[in-house]
């Protein structure tokens, strides 16, 4: 008779935490998202412990450990007998990864997406003229290759921002300059969805080919001048697009 074995104590230690690190996870996003969504109100407070903990089905101290996580991403503060206070948005650590992707997904995506197009505009051109002076041979073969696994979604429109990405990604990391680089991995998910909403109407991911295909070949030829001054037109085009459409939904909202 074959006997059953009892599960050690490592065996517990190892699969318990994530457990509960998935739950404390899924805590933090549900109300990160519902802050940023504006569903407490802006500069308002966040229900009871006890109220909020029933509403998400979850042991208040999972929610008090939650809670951490964002007052250390600026989000909220724990003022004693007054509550879970929300903090203005220009205290909010913007370049988190997870405030990023609540923003990208929430009603304020195009604002969002608009302010980091403004920010690519800054950056990207002068981490072009870098990655043209010190990319290795083997970074820009990958800059290389990233372009043309970007030029091969012509009709397949649901692989262009993850391609766009990788692309881009690529230049910051020949630049050599590892702050450039961390900073290019931050703004990913927003970065997608900025790519997917100007490259949505027909012929416009088309049109900003050959300034990909530009930069590719200044970078190849350690042309760094060129290959900033086609990185700011490249960067331009979702620029002016997002310009318009942000002074359209202003007009729209005030008309």
């Amino acid at each position: 008779m074959k006997t059953r074995t009892r599960p050690n104590a490592h065996d517990i230690e190892l699969t318990q935490p994530i457990l509960r690190l998935k739950l404390h996870d899924q805590i933090v996003d549900d109300i990160g998202k519902k802050i940023v969504g504006g569903h407490f109100g802006e500069g308002g407070f966040l229900p009871t412990e006890t109220e909020l903990s029933t509403e998400l089905g979850v042991s208040r101290n999972a929610l008090r450990e939650a809670i951490k996580v964002l007052v250390s991403k600026g989000m909220v503060e724990v003022r004693p007998k007054t509550g879970t206070k929300i903090r203005p948005l220009d205290d909010w650590n913007l370049l988190d990864r997870d405030v990023l992707s609540w923003h990208a997904n929430s009603d304020l995506q195009l604002k969002r997406a608009f302010e980091l197009v403004e920010f690519r505009l800054v950056v990207e051109p002068k981490t072009a003229f870098l990655a043209a002076k010190r990319g290795t041979h083997g970074e820009i073969e990958a800059i290389e290759k990233a372009y043309l696994a970007l030029e091969s979604c012509i009709g397949l429109p649901e692989l262009i921002p993850q391609r766009d990405i990788v692309f881009h990604r690529s230049i910051h990391l020949a630049s050599h300059n590892a702050i450039l680089h961390h900073l290019g991995s931050l703004t990913s998910s927003l970065m997608q969805i900025q790519i997917l909403m100007t490259t949505k109407e027909p012929g416009s991911f088309e049109r900003g080919l050959p300034l990909h295909r530009s930069l590719t070949k200044a970078i190849k030829d350690r042309d760094a001048e060129a290959a900033e001054k086609i990185s700011r037109r490249l960067v331009q085009m979702p620029y002016n697009d997002l310009a318009q459409r942000l002074h359209f939904t202003k007009s729209k909202k005030m008309g």
